[in-house]
């Protein structure tokens, strides 16, 4: 993360980062479907080699061209590495757009040799539903189908849920208000169903 990204932005990936870094395994890591980069920069500290891949090559991947973090250009379906070439895979927010979100799936287990870790947000939350899929186009997967692209891989897994979204006003006291109604909402069952993000632990033997 960058020092000159809003704090309401840093705060929402550092609470993400917070829920996906007990997963870590190992001393490499792909991003797949890095964005921006921003996120592959925030998670790099943790391994001592770390790549990010993405379909399109992002203007902002210039800013981290001194931290050592590999930046290159590829199809997450189809992803140009040898088997088991990092310990650790992270994904987030980019399988829904995958042509063939099982493909994509089956290549992430493909090249980690530990453990690959899958954040979607969910299609129904309330917020997410109305911004991101009626405004924005965003074709999130249900929970329920989300689990079923997972279990196709053939690989180990675990479902796990969390909540995690930017403030809308870049403020400590509503960046503080949002993160604790989101601790909140993670305690509450009947919020499950409806919960912002849904994570996957996939776990090679």
């Amino acid at each position: 993360m960058t020092d000159n990204a809003p704090e309401n932005a840093q705060s929402y990936r550092k609470r993400i980062l917070e829920k996906i870094k007990p997963f870590f395994s190992g001393n490499s890591l792909l991003d797949a479907g890095c964005g921006d980069g921003e996120d592959a920069a925030l998670m790099a500290p943790f391994f001592k080699k770390t790549e990010a891949v993405d379909l399109e090559e992002s203007a902002n991947w210039k800013k981290f061209e001194n931290t050592g973090i590999i930046f290159k250009t590829g199809n997450c379906e189809k992803l140009n590495y040898p088997v088991g070439s990092f310990d650790t895979v992270v994904e987030k927010d980019m399988l829904h757009h995958a042509s063939d979100p099982v493909s994509a799936v089956k290549e992430m287990c493909r090249v980690s040799a530990k453990t690959v870790i899958i954040l979607e947000a969910n299609r129904y939350n309330p917020i997410f539903y109305l911004h991101l899929t009626l405004m924005g186009g965003h074709q999130h997967f249900s929970q329920k189908r989300f689990k079923e692209i997972i279990a196709a891989s053939g690989t180990p897994y675990e479902i796990k849920k969390f909540s995690a979204r930017v403030s809308p006003i870049n403020s400590p006291f509503m960046i503080k208000l949002v993160n604790n109604t989101s601790d909140l909402l993670e305690k509450i069952p009947f919020y499950g169903p409806v919960i912002e993000y849904n994570m996957a632990v996939l776990t090679k033997k």
